[in-house]
């Protein structure tokens, strides 16, 4: 089915090759067009939409639209202008696939037409989030800051494929690895290509988040002192490998893993309550990639936004499969029982 073909095009993580070239990261540079197709015709008159419009009362319903409402945060803040995909956490992918997903209600097609139905509108619907504020006491993995960073406009990133364990094996690929005759130029190539771009790192610890005074200059006549700032420091350490061996022993020091200090200039308007983030929490920085320092030791982002960041692996359950099978909500008024399904998920302009 197309369907199915589109799902797996959606919901997978993409993996580019090592010799991947920035076009790979950042397309053509023209964003996809998304137009209402029939598929969101029909999912506006679905009882599904109709619950997330004016919220429900039922126990079961309310654990399906909680867990569908977290799937839209989680997406929503890494959807990016690239192409027509979307990324979704694989931990989230297998939850959505086995708790959400029955034989009467194909959970993942109806996430599919959610996030098409964001993108339309360029925007995440007032009801929407109306509802999610009203499940949030009874649903906590529901993340509103995330909600209302949707439902103030969609701000694609340029690429979601270029997380910073991307950023570091490119920088190792295009410039420490350069030859002698390509060495001069490869460090002002890799600026040119990569900073200046719209992304997103995860996985991050947070050092700090405290307000900043810009240095102190001379300022030219009629030019105004730059006010202070929120600046948030961040740090992200490369994951220890896994272990293929059941015992391991290791001998002498252990091995050093990377480490990348981040500095996040903050926008002055968060979707996060910053009084109520920790030192030590694992956060998501999205902003502008402005300066790096050499061999990618540091790296300096502007316009940012911090969200707190959830380890799905500690916390898989979205909603209890038997529950989402007893809502009435859960039904197939989406996809009928046509075997190809028309329309595509975007169209380039």
């Amino acid at each position: 089915m197309r369907l199915n073909r589109l799902l797996a095009l959606a919901l997978a993580l993409s993996a580019l090759p090592a010799t991947a070239q920035p076009e790979l990261f950042f397309g053509n540079g023209q964003a996809p067009v998304f137009r209402e197709e029939d598929m969101d015709k029909r999912f506006a008159r679905s009882k599904l939409n109709q619950g997330l419009n004016q919220g429900t009362q039922d126990a079961g319903c309310a654990q399906l639209l909680g867990a569908m409402l977290t799937l839209m945060g989680e997406t929503g803040v890494v959807l990016h202008k690239r192409d027509e995909n979307f990324m979704l956490d694989p931990v989230l992918v297998n939850a959505l696939n086995t708790q959400l997903v029955n034989p009467r209600f194909p959970g993942n097609a109806f996430f599919v037409a959610m996030v098409r139905r964001v993108l339309i509108d360029r925007k995440l619907p007032q009801e929407w989030l109306v509802t999610a504020q009203a499940l949030a006491p009874y649903y906590p993995a529901i993340d509103l800051g995330r909600l209302r960073f949707l439902a103030s406009g969609v701000k694609p990133l340029d690429s979601f494929l270029l997380t910073l364990p991307a950023l570091r094996e490119r920088y190792a690929q295009e410039v420490q690895r350069a030859t002698s005759v390509g060495a001069s130029t490869a460090e002002a190539l890799f600026r040119e290509n990569y900073l200046d771009h719209e992304v997103a790192f995860g996985a991050l610890e947070l050092v700090d988040v405290k307000l900043e005074k810009p240095k102190k200059r001379r300022l030219k006549k009629g030019e105004e002192p730059e006010p202070p700032y929120m600046l948030a420091r961040l740090v992200w350490v490369e994951p220890e490998a896994p272990t293929t061996e059941r015992y391991e022993f290791h001998f002498g020091k252990p091995t050093k893993r990377a480490r990348v200090e981040i500095s996040a200039k903050l926008q002055e308007t968060q979707f996060t309550d910053l009084n109520k983030l920790l030192k030590g929490a694992r956060v998501l920085v999205r902003g502008r990639l402005w300066e790096y320092k050499k061999n990618l030791a540091g790296i300096e982002l502007r316009n940012a936004l911090l969200f707190p960041e959830r380890d799905w692996t500690k916390t898989p359950m979205l909603a209890d499969p038997a529950a989402v099978a007893a809502c009435p909500l859960a039904v197939n008024d989406l996809t009928g029982f046509a075997p190809i399904q028309p329309g595509a998920f975007g169209k380039q302009r």
